[in-house]
C-alpha cells in the first residue's frame, strides 16, 4: 500500500511539474489518479448522467481532446462533445433485469497531436441498492380446508413465505397481514415477520361453507413495496350442532272421551326435529324428558314423534294445563338433544285458558359480540300460539330500547352490546290476553370478547442516540405508548428485528441499549410486537428506526468499556507473564555472560588471570586478594598459594604455582602502590614513569598497569612472587 501511495504522489508531482514547465498535460485526470469510480442508484432513469470523467483538455468539437469508449455493448455511452457518462441501459443491483456493474475504458486521444499515442481511463461504476422489488409469495394462492370444530386460537396454517430480491435489510424484510374486508376477522398472523395463521373466530359450516381473505407481504422501505395474494377457506361440516324443533312449542286438547292409544291431534303441526348438521343429517329419535307427574298418561313414538294417549284419563285427573318437555336426540350421538314443549288441556276446564310464563326467572349467557337482530333467549308461556296473548319488555334505567320480544317469546337484541360499558343487563318481559297477566324476569350477563387489537400511538418511531449514552450501561434509547380498549387486557412487549439482541423493551415500553457490540451499523431496524392477554391473543406492530452518530461508526467504536473484561484481564495478564519471563531469562543470561567472561579474561602480558576469590579456612570464609600481596613480613611463612613469575631472556613470563598452608593473617608490602591509584607526594615513587623503582632497603619495586607493586628479589633473573 505505501508503494502505490508512493507512486500516486509521484504521478501527481510529475503531472503538476509538467503544467508549471508548459507541458502537454491533455488527457491526464485532473485528481492525479489513473482511474474513475462513480456510484449510481439501481432506480435511476435511462438517458441519467453517471458521471463526468474530469481529465485536462476540451471534449468539445473545437476542442483539442477527443473522449470514446473502449467497450460497444456497455450501457454507458459518453455523450458527444462531452466527458459525461450517461446511462443507456437500466442497471439492477440484483442483476436480474440489468447488470448490477459496470468497468468501461474511456479512450481520450489529443488533437493536433497525430504522433501521441492513446491515453486509457478506466472507470468503476459501482450499483447501490433501491426498494424496487417488492415481495413476492411462494406457492400463492394458498387453500385451506378446515373444520368447523377447530377451537379457536389454533394455529391453521403454516409456511405462507414472501421473498424480497432486494439487499439484505430493510428493502428485504417481509411482514405478513390479513387485508381487512369480508371475513378478514377469522384470522391473524401470530407474528408479522413469520407466515403463521391463526383462527381467531370460530366457524360454522351451516351459515358459511366456503370464502376468500386477502394476505399482504411488505418490505420496510419508505414508502414500502407490498403484494397481496389470495387465501381460499373451505370449511369441512362436524356434529357440532344439535338438532333442532321446526317448533319450540306445541299445544294438544284431551278428548271428550280420552281412550286408550288415542292420538292427539297436535298444534300448529306434527312434532318434528332435524338434523342442523346438514353434511351429517343424522337420525332423530325422540322421547319425554321425564316419567312421573303427567307424563304417566301419555307416550311418545320414538321415530314418528306422534302422541298418544297411555291410559285412560278419569274426570278429575288433568284438571290444570300440562307442560310436557320433548326430547330430540340424534341416534349416533345422544348427547347432541334439544327439547321442545307440549302443553296438554282438557277440553271445558278453566285452566286451560290460564295465563303464565313456564318459569318465573330466565338466565343468558352472551358474548358481547352478538349482532343485533340475533335471539337472546326463548321465554314460554302456558299459551304458545295465542293470538289475543301480546308481550312487551320493561327496561329501567337509562339505557332503554335495548331489548325486543317477538309474539312467540323471543327475546332479541337490537343495540350492540360492549363489555367494557356494561356487564349485566336486568329487565322484565310482561305477557296479558288482556283479561289475565303475568311476567318473567330475565338477567343477561355480557361475556368479554378479545375485539381490539392493541394500538401504538404513531405508526412509526425514530430515536436518535447521541454519544454520550453510549458508554453507559443499560442507556435508554426511547419509550413507546400502546394501549388496548379491551378491559383488563394486559399487554407485553418484544422486540424484533435483525438488531434485536442489542436492545431490551419492558411492558411500560422503555427501549433500552443493553448489548451495544452486536451492531454491526449506524442504523439499526426494529420491530416492536405488542400482544395482549385476551383469548385468542391479539397483537400489532410498529418499525422502529434507532441511529447512532456517525463518528462511533461500527462494532468496536461502539462497543462498552466493560463488554469483555475478562477477556481483556486474560490478555494484559498473559502478555505481562511473557514479558516477565523474557526479563528473568536475559539476567540470567547477563549473569552467566559476565561470569564467564571475568574468568576467562588474561592480563596484558598474556598471562592467565590469577583467581581473585578463594575460601580461606583460616579464616572461615571467602578473602579477596589482589594479585602481588603478601601474606606477612616474612617470606618463610606458609601461603595458600605461591605463583613464582620468571622472564625469561626473550621478554616472556613463566610462572610455577604450588599450593601451601594459609597464613594466620595478612599484611601488605610497604611503599607499594598500585598504579590506579592517585598519589599523595612526590615521594611517593621516584620515578612515576618507570616499572621498575628502588625502594629504602636496596630492593625495587615494579609496577604494574592493571596489578599492586611486589618487591623484587636480587637475582639477576628477575622473578615475581605473588601470594594469596
Amino acid at each position: 500500500m505505501q508503494s502505490i501511495s508512493l507512486l500516486w504522489y509521484l504521478l501527481h508531482v510529475l503531472v503538476h511539474l509538467a503544467n508549471s514547465q508548459g507541458l502537454d498535460n491533455r488527457c491526464y485526470l485532473q485528481t492525479g489518479g489513473s482511474a474513475e469510480s462513480f456510484f449510481v442508484s439501481e432506480d435511476s432513469p435511462v438517458g441519467s448522467v453517471v458521471g463526468s470523467v474530469r481529465v485536462f483538455g476540451d471534449p468539445s468539437e473545437r476542442g483539442d481532446i477527443s473522449l470514446r469508449l473502449k467497450e460497444t455493448d456497455s450501457p454507458v455511452q459518453i455523450a458527444p462533445g462531452t466527458n459525461n457518462l450517461t446511462l443507456t441501459r437500466q442497471l439492477d443491483k440484483e442483476g436480474i433485469e440489468g447488470p448490477s456493474s459496470v468497468y468501461v475504458n474511456v479512450v481520450c486521444d489529443r488533437k493536433r497531436a497525430p504522433g501521441d499515442p492513446s491515453f486509457v481511463i478506466p472507470v468503476n461504476i459501482r450499483v447501490s441498492d433501491a426498494n424496487d422489488n417488492a415481495p413476492q409469495f411462494i406457492n400463492a394462492p394458498y387453500v385451506l380446508n378446515i373444520s368447523e370444530v377447530t377451537v379457536v386460537g389454533t394455529r391453521v396454517m403454516q409456511g405462507i413465505r414472501a421473498v424480497d430480491v432486494d439487499q439484505e435489510g430493510p428493502y428485504s424484510t417481509v411482514q405478513y397481514s390479513v387485508v381487512q374486508g369480508p371475513h378478514s376477522d377469522y384470522f391473524v398472523f401470530v407474528n408479522g415477520l413469520e407466515g403463521t395463521l391463526v383462527l381467531r373466530k370460530g366457524l360454522d359450516y351451516e351459515n358459511l361453507t366456503n370464502f376468500t381473505v386477502t394476505l399482504r407481504a411488505q418490505d420496510q422501505g419508505n414508502p414500502p413495496q407490498v403484494t397481496d395474494t389470495s387465501l381460499f377457506v373451505n370449511v369441512i361440516d362436524a356434529d357440532d350442532q344439535n338438532p333442532r324443533f321446526y317448533d319450540d312449542r306445541y299445544m294438544a286438547v284431551v278428548p271428550d272421551r280420552p281412550l286408550q292409544g288415542t292420538e292427539l291431534q297436535l298444534h300448529p303441526r306434527d312434532i318434528k326435529a332435524f338434523d342442523q348438521d346438514v353434511g351429517i343429517n343424522a337420525t332423530i329419535l325422540y322421547s319425554f324428558n321425564g316419567v312421573t307427574g303427567d307424563y304417566r298418561f301419555f307416550e311418545i313414538d320414538q321415530t314418528s314423534g306422534k302422541v298418544t294417549l297411555r291410559r285412560h284419563i278419569n274426570d278429575d285427573d288433568i284438571l290444570q294445563p300440562a307442560t310436557l318437555v320433548v326430547r330430540a336426540s340424534q341416534h349416533d350421538n345422544p348427547d347432541r338433544y334439544s327439547l321442545a314443549t307440549l302443553t296438554v288441556a282438557r277440553v271445558g276446564t278453566r285452566g286451560a285458558e290460564m295465563l303464565t310464563f313456564l318459569q318465573k326467572e330466565y338466565t343468558a349467557s352472551v358474548l358481547e359480540s352478538l349482532p343485533v337482530g340475533n335471539v337472546i333467549v326463548t321465554l314460554l308461556t302456558s299459551r304458545p300460539g295465542d293470538k289475543k296473548v301480546r308481550l312487551w319488555v320493561e327496561e329501567r334505567g337509562k339505557s332503554v330500547g335495548n331489548f325486543d320480544v317477538s309474539a312467540n317469546g323471543d327475546v332479541t337484541l337490537l343495540k350492540p352490546l360492549d363489555y367494557e360499558l356494561r356487564q349485566k343487563y336486568t329487565f322484565l318481559v310482561h305477557a296479558t290476553d288482556g283479561i289475565m297477566n303475568s311476567s318473567a324476569r330475565v338477567e343477561l350477563r355480557v361475556l368479554n370478547v378479545n375485539d381490539w387489537d392493541p394500538r401504538f400511538r404513531y405508526p412509526q418511531y425514530d430515536f436518535r442516540i447521541s454519544g454520550r449514552q453510549l458508554p453507559v450501561t443499560n442507556a435508554l434509547v426511547g419509550s413507546l405508548e400502546v394501549a388496548d380498549g379491551d378491559l383488563g387486557d394486559k399487554i407485553s412487549l418484544e422486540l424484533r428485528g435483525p438488531s434485536a439482541r442489542a436492545f431490551n423493551i419492558n411492558d411500560q415500553g422503555e427501549i433500552r441499549l443493553i448489548r451495544p457490540e452486536l451492531l454491526n451499523s449506524s442504523t439499526a431496524h426494529l420491530v416492536a410486537i405488542a400482544m395482549d392477554s385476551g383469548q385468542p391473543p391479539r397483537q400489532a406492530s410498529v418499525p422502529i428506526t434507532v441511529s447512532f452518530p456517525e463518528a462511533i461508526g461500527l462494532r468496536g467504536a461502539i462497543e462498552e468499556p466493560n463488554s469483555r473484561p475478562a477477556l481483556l484481564a486474560t490478555v494484559l495478564g498473559s502478555l505481562l507473564g511473557l514479558l516477565g519471563l523474557v526479563v528473568f531469562l536475559l539476567l540470567i543470561y547477563i549473569y552467566k555472560h559476565k561470569s564467564k567472561t571475568k574468568s576467562n579474561r588474561i592480563d596484558e602480558d598474556g598471562r592467565d588471570k590469577l583467581p581473585s576469590k578463594m575460601d580461606n579456612p583460616l579464616f572461615g570464609g571467602t578473602q579477596f586478594l589482589t594479585a602481588g600481596s603478601r601474606l606477612g613480613a616474612n617470606n618463610d611463612l606458609p601461603t595458600l598459594y605461591t605463583a613464582t613469575v620468571k622472564r625469561g631472556l626473550n621478554g616472556a613470563s613463566m610462572m610455577s604455582r604450588q599450593v601451601a598452608p594459609a597464613p594466620p593473617k595478612v599484611s601488605w608490602p610497604k611503599g607499594s602502590i598500585p598504579r590506579r591509584v592517585k598519589k599523595l607526594s612526590w615521594d611517593d615513587e621516584n620515578h612515576s614513569t618507570s616499572t621498575v623503582s628502588p625502594t629504602p632497603n636496596g630492593r625495587r619495586t615494579e609496577l604494574d598497569p592493571d596489578v599492586s607493586v611486589t618487591p623484587l628479589s636480587n637475582h639477576n633473573e628477575p622473578s615475581l612472587t605473588v601470594y594469596f
